[in-house]
């Protein structure tokens, strides 16, 4: 049985969950005996796939940024997958994003469909950017589908709410943990403030940073040795500089680029809370991420969140500034309820581990030849 996995995720991104998801997959077929698989990729950026094994593209680091070096590598990269399925030497087509470049290529191959989740659709009218007007075409790809696998009940959920889709053909396989039993290399320590607040990845559109920094300001001001930081997406932008400086607080918000797992790690360890304040999200990894560190979380309620971690969290309504500032000064002034957070998210680490993830998508591949 051989898989084809195209270029989609791995052309722009250089980081990121949808290419991690497609990444560890891969991984973990890598070595098995049951599976084939083949990666379409000439140019990509991507840091997972540097020193792996069954892939070698291209990388183009210099032009990241040039938006016609990207279109030019995009369109090469497509041409290649197109020209893979055209020779048709795969089982099952799995492709890594949303473009229907490949209908009129499969015939009546296989096809699944992971779907993270339905921002576009409850959120696009907001937040155009998200992608307003995906939902025709993600429904012509779900038509075509085979399968589609949602990462979460509550992605499942929306599915079935947007789409017109027979539930049975909607497989939930939840995400993996891919920061099981992490030990942080100390030699490469970052020095932090004693206490701090964790915010991480991107602040923009439905990731809520602006509306979950001005609910914790008062907190920060009122605590002088409290601080936030900021790990991942790109440095603070004009905008979150000056509300920053509005608050006062410009020495107590600080910006930590994420340079590699163990920068993560040692965060999630040293922090009082991590919050995750988005209106919403397919799955939720850094939830995982940041029990399997004994991280204590505070994150939306009403979304994948509570599935995965229960009661593992502190709650609060992601559109609520009282609420958001109630959970976070909750867990940050307890030092028994961090305790018991943490002790409750290493439970729930182990439901959630990515050779399982693996596992179920190779049960869903293995049901279609």
């Amino acid at each position: 049985m051989k898989i084809l996995y195209d270029h989609q995720t791995f052309t722009g991104s250089q980081y990121g969950g949808i290419s991690r998801y497609f990444f560890e997959l891969m991984n973990a077929f890598w070595e098995r005996k049951d599976v084939d698989f083949e990666l379409s990729l000439k140019f990509s950026n991507n840091e997972y796939l540097r020193n792996v094994p069954y892939a070698h593209p291209w990388g183009y680091a210099r032009l990241a940024n040039n938006f016609r070096a990207n279109q030019a590598f995009s369109l090469v990269n497509r041409l290649c997958s197109s020209t893979k399925l055209s020779a048709g030497d795969f089982d099952i087509f799995h492709p890594t994003y949303y473009h229907s470049y490949f209908l009129d290529k499969i015939g009546k191959k296989p096809l699944v469909i992971t779907f993270h989740d339905a921002l576009s659709e409850k959120y696009g009218k907001q937040f155009p950017v998200l992608g307003e007007g995906l939902t025709e075409l993600k429904q012509r790809l779900l038509t075509r589908a085979d399968v589609v696998i949602s990462v979460s009940e509550a992605t499942k959920r929306s599915i079935l709410e947007y789409f017109k889709i027979e539930e049975s053909k909607v497989k939930v396989v939840p995400l993996g943990n891919y920061f099981e039993r992490p030990t942080a290399n100390h030699s490469l320590a970052l020095t932090l403030p004693d206490r701090f607040v964790l915010f991480v990845g991107k602040r923009d559109f439905y990731k809520n940073f602006d509306r979950f920094f001005e609910s914790v300001a008062p907190l920060l001001k009122n605590d002088k040795d409290l601080h936030l930081i900021c790990a991942g997406g790109r440095g603070f932008s004009p905008e979150e500089k000056q509300a920053i400086a509005a608050q006062g607080l410009q020495n107590r918000v600080i910006y930590q680029p994420i340079i590699d797992d163990m920068t993560l790690i040692q965060l999630y360890e040293e922090a009082q809370v991590f919050v995750f304040p988005s209106l919403m999200e397919g799955f939720g990894l850094p939830i995982l991420e940041a029990m399997s560190c004994g991280c204590p979380v505070a994150a939306t309620t009403g979304t994948s969140f509570d599935e995965i971690a229960q009661d593992a969290a502190v709650y609060f309504e992601a559109e609520n500034k009282e609420s958001i500032r109630a959970a976070v000064e909750k867990v940050v002034y307890d030092e028994a309820l961090q305790q018991t957070m943490r002790q409750r998210g290493y439970e729930r680490v182990p439901l959630f581990r990515a050779e399982t993830t693996a596992q179920k998508t190779l049960e869903v591949y293995k049901a279609l030849v």
